[in-house]
């Protein structure tokens, strides 16, 4: 594998990072709001958790993806990381879906 496939593979690891972290702040505003006095539904709790079942492996799987100097095990890592990335991106756009269609009605 040459340094350029490499490079790509691992930039996909930064991608599903981002969006890890974009998880995170999601997680921190609801906890902010939960104690600034908004309603603490045990549905939206579960609905706001429900894409870390994707987003902890593809952290996991990213991380390991960089420091990894072994081209077969990156060939092993990033298909990983690339699934369970996009299953915690469809997790989390159901869950606001759910969350904005629930509040519509």
């Amino acid at each position: 594998m040459t340094g350029e496939a490499l490079e790509v593979r691992r930039l996909v690891g930064k991608v599903v990072l981002f969006l890890v972290l974009c998880w995170v702040v999601v997680l921190i505003a609801g906890v902010a709001g939960a104690a600034g006095g908004a309603s603490f539904d045990p549905l939206n709790v579960a609905l706001a958790v429900l894409p870390g079942c994707a987003f902890v492996p593809a952290a996991y799987f990213a991380v390991r993806l960089h420091t990894t100097t072994d081209p077969v095990q990156a060939g092993r890592l990033w298909p990983k990381t690339l699934v369970c990335g996009a299953a915690g991106v469809l997790l989390l756009a159901g869950a606001a879906y759910a969350l904005y269609a629930g509040g519509q009605s």
